[in-house]
């Protein structure tokens, strides 16, 4: 039998989840070929040799491809005509991530990505099908835990209804969470991801562009014209409606089933109703703690928890990891309380000068209020346009009402608004460098700006908040920074 100190292969079913993962990446230059090829002469032959090329590509990449654990790093040995062999050490892993898709569940075998603070916006390592016994050594391994044995937990349901509290019987370290599913709809239904889908939905219908009849947009343009006022706007409605209810599916499907289990230094985020997401942080890792609130769900009194580190974080979460989906204050200061202590939502922040409104308010309108003029003058009830630069003018004082900053012996906090609510919590340990800038206008002001940069997935983040009082903080937090150092 094999241990972990041997070279290993990847499940021989991984040749088929490469090849069809594949076909699912190049699904449009797949249609291209296939309609590009014709049926006679050589072109015929385009779309089953491209097939059978990345066939015999995925069966190569498995055959050379080899992992073995020793001497605390994950060694790495792959590539066909160029041989490549990559040493992963134990104390360079930021974040390991089984992911279990519904065709890997089929096979009994789950993927692993693992991610470092110098593996940019990819993963360093990634085994495409595994065994998951072979995944969870891995994940022992590269982690922090010395105790493997399992623990019997005994359930403590806490006073809120979003998520179920347990603490093990004989750790009292370790927790576990499980978000409600009430919560979860809650989260989808205010997500605000319809934009998404109407943006995907247009990304799409602009691929298949070239494969539609001549007179089509025209011919649709002009169906649309004989349409009446009320049946335009009905139809529009029911398409919103519809982007609105595939955002909560798409939502219940991401962050189905949640689950936060803290063991020692340690978090394991679990989630996914298809595909199961299991991930892996180092608590001492973490870089930031990011609260969002969009404006309806800050109406409502929930917010979102996001962790930055130096790897882990996914593209549709901004390269960052979700920590809670949703939840009231309540549920946020117990939850942060037990996992990240001295991270806790503050109640009360230093505001910014008063000063300091009419610049938030010109960045945000001015450029709407200059085509105010034109648009009332050239465009048929252009008046109406007015709405636009007002809705700005409110966004930009709300920036202005929200923006602020306070630290503490630990931590800095930055918070500021685009269109949702940002509370950013840094620890001054893991704050890579603190700027302090002032342009002309704001010299005149006596006001300046502050850039805090912190590591991340996609290699760094920059937090930013613009027109604080120049006065003694500056000094002060300078100093409180320096001690970094000591």
């Amino acid at each position: 039998m094999k241990t972990m100190a041997d070279w290993k292969r990847l499940s021989k079913i991984s040749i088929l989840l490469m090849f069809l993962s594949k076909i699912r990446e190049l699904l449009i230059p797949l249609f291209v070929t296939l309609f590009a090829g014709g049926t006679y002469g050589i072109t015929a032959w385009v779309f089953p040799l491209f097939i059978i090329g990345l066939l015999i590509y995925c069966v190569f990449y498995w055959l050379f491809f080899r992992y073995m654990f020793e001497d605390n790093e994950l060694r790495i040995k792959k590539g066909i005509f160029v041989k490549k062999h990559r040493y992963i050490q134990k104390n360079r892993v930021q974040s390991v991530a089984v992911h279990s898709p519904l065709l890997h569940r089929l096979f009994n075998v789950v993927k692993v990505k693992i991610e470092t603070a110098g593996g940019g916006m990819e993963a360093e390592a990634e085994l495409v099908a595994i065994p998951e016994n072979q995944a969870n050594s891995i994940r022992e391994a590269l982690g922090n835990r010395d105790n493997k044995e399992k623990r019997e937990s005994t359930s403590i349901t806490a006073d809120c209804d979003s998520y179920e509290y347990n603490k093990t019987a004989d750790d009292p370290y370790s927790i576990t969470y499980k978000v409600s599913w009430k919560a979860i709809i809650l989260a989808g239904v205010t997500s605000g991801k319809v934009g998404l889908v109407f943006s995907a939905a247009a990304a799409v219908f602009s691929q298949i562009d070239q494969l539609l009849p001549k007179g089509f947009y025209e011919e649709s343009f002009g169906t649309l014209l004989s349409m009446g006022t009320y049946l335009l706007t009905g139809i529009f409605v029911m398409l919103a409606l519809i982007a609105w209810l595939v955002s909560i599916l798409i939502t219940i499907k991401q962050y189905g089933n949640f689950e936060i289990r803290k063991s020692e230094n340690e978090i394991i985020i679990s989630r996914g109703i298809l595909e199961k997401r299991e991930l892996t942080l180092q608590l001492d890792r973490v870089t930031s703690v990011r609260y969002i609130s969009n404006p309806i769900r800050q109406w409502l009194g929930y917010w979102s928890i996001y962790v930055d580190s130096a790897g882990g974080g996914l593209k549709e979460e901004q390269l960052s990891t979700v920590l809670l989906p949703l939840g009231d204050k309540a549920e946020m200061k117990k939850l942060t309380e037990d996992i990240l202590p001295g991270a806790e939502l503050p109640q009360e922040i230093i505001p910014l000068p008063r000063r300091a409104a009419p610049r938030y308010i010109i960045r945000a309108s001015f450029i709407w209020w200059m085509l105010l003029v034109p648009v009332t003058v050239w465009i048929p009830r252009g008046w109406l346009f007015v709405l636009i630069p007002l809705f700005f003018t409110y966004l930009g004082w709300q920036r202005y009402k929200d923006g602020g900053f306070l630290f503490s012996s630990e931590h800095l906090v930055l918070q500021t608004r685009q269109f949702n609510l940002s509370c950013n919590i840094l620890p001054r340990t893991r704050i890579q460098s603190l700027t302090f800038q002032q342009s002309f206008f704001q010299a005149h002001r006596k006001l300046y700006t502050i850039s805090a940069n912190i590591l991340s997935t996609s290699g760094g983040r920059t937090f930013r908040l613009k027109d604080l009082e120049e006065n003694n903080t500056s000094r002060n937090m300078f100093d409180w920074y320096r001690k970094r150092n000591y």
